[in-house]
Parts: structure tokens; C-alpha cells; sequence
């Protein structure tokens, strides 16, 4: 079986991320998260959902980044 978080670049990075920083970071984060797991129960676990919220980070800074280098942007999340 393939660990998850091997399938692509991206799951690779998500797997490294720690929720630590953000949470360190942006304290608000660990309330909104818990309120939309919380909203779920029986389908969206915490562990989603912070995946999630980091997967939007790193997309974020992603756009964040190709903005500063002036690039053309791909697609509407800008990267």
C-alpha cells in the first residue's frame, strides 16, 4: 500500500507541513477548523480538515509567490 501522502508533489509537501506553525501563527484557525469538523461529524475528521486548511496555505503562497515573479496566471486560484 502507498503512503498518501506519496501520491503527487503536492501531498509530499502537505505531508511535511506542521499545523503547529499555522496554529502559532494564526491562533483563530484551531476554533474555525474545529467548528467545520464539528459541523461533519460523521464525515470530515479534524485530520481533514487541517490538511485542507494547509493545502489552501500552501496554494496561497503559491499565488503569493508567482505574483511577486510578475508571472501570467494559469487558472483563477492564480497559480
Amino acid at each position: 500500500m502507498m503512503y498518501p501522502y506519496n501520491a503527487n508533489e503536492t501531498m509530499k509537501l502537505l505531508g511535511r507541513q506542521s499545523m503547529a506553525y499555522v496554529l502559532d501563527r494564526y491562533p483563530e484557525v484551531e476554533e474555525q477548523i474545529t467548528e467545520i469538523a464539528r459541523a461533519r461529524p460523521y464525515s470530515f475528521t479534524l485530520d481533514a480538515a487541517c490538511d485542507l486548511f494547509l493545502l489552501g496555505y500552501i496554494y496561497g503562497k503559491r499565488a503569493e509567490r508567482a505574483r511577486r515573479k510578475g508571472k501570467q496566471n494559469d487558472n483563477e486560484y492564480g497559480i
